[in-house]
């Protein structure tokens, strides 16, 4: 149910609370989008809930913002929403106000006096609350310096991450360029080899054709000689021993190998 103070600043438009507030002259308020919705296509602007009409000096085109109400409504919807969100009793609905020290729980007034905790001792919330938030306070301070400390190791594999990535980086280059120069002294050596390789070639190659050559004029003395031993021996007596020293002189000539 809404208490009656919630019902002072609730809107009589839209049942809710003022949002942006405005003043009639009549001392009514309303929210500003709601007055502006209602006066919509109205030629007399009267107020919504007492009808008088409304009075604006020539200077404002709209009533004047009611900065009191909307403080007012800020500071009650915001104790509205902290009351809201403090846990109740599960037992009797009722704000957890004391603390047991035998069941080391909170309580309401009506668990104080419930069999359940007869003659227990209690404390209020309000003491022992500040007492734990020192205790937590206190106990996590080691997670905080645990904390603090493998925040500092992370940073530290990072840096160390980022290091040998830098390394292998470096070191693929370095590859890179040594078997670079490796594939360039290769192909230079390659050329140079295959250059040695042709001028050999074409040198014993002339070594053959000279070769060939003198085999080849031996060959034409050697027919030669032979051709005219021939015809000796086709010749007449007193021819062929005129001419039989000449012709075996040659053909002894013939014989001697010549490399």
């Amino acid at each position: 149910m809404a208490s009656s103070l919630e019902k002072d600043l609730t809107c009589s438009i839209c049942y809710d609370l003022f949002k942006d507030p405005v003043v009639l002259s009549c001392s009514h308020s309303f929210c500003k989008v709601c007055l502006e919705k209602w006066w919509k296509d109205k030629p007399i602007k009267t107020c919504p809930f007492c009808k008088r009409r409304s009075k604006r000096s020539s200077s404002e085109k709209f009533p004047p913002l009611n900065l009191v109400l909307k403080n007012l409504v800020q500071t009650f919807a915001e104790q509205r929403d902290q009351a809201a969100a403090e846990p109740l009793c599960s037992l009797h609905s009722e704000k957890l106000r004391l603390y047991c020290l035998d069941h080391q729980q909170p309580v309401c007034v009506v668990c104080r006096d419930s069999r359940t905790h007869k003659d227990h001792g209690f404390s209020p919330i309000e003491e022992v609350t500040s007492d734990l938030r020192e205790q937590l306070q206190t106990s996590i301070k080691p997670l905080q310096y645990k904390l603090k400390v493998l925040t500092e190791r992370k940073e530290l594999f990072k840096d160390s991450a980022a290091h040998i990535t830098a390394q292998t980086q470096q070191t693929e280059k370095q590859i890179r360029d040594q078997f670079e120069k490796l594939h360039q002294f290769l192909l230079e050596e390659e050329q140079s080899r295959m250059k040695a390789l042709r001028e050999e070639e074409q040198q014993k190659t002339q070594n053959m054709k000279d070769k060939i050559v003198a085999v080849s004029r031996e060959i034409e003395t050697v027919s030669k000689t032979i051709a005219e031993a021939e015809e000796q021996l086709r010749a007449s007596d007193s021819s062929f021993l005129l001419q039989y020293k000449t012709i075996v002189e040659r053909v002894q000539r013939c014989l001697w190998w010549r490399d």
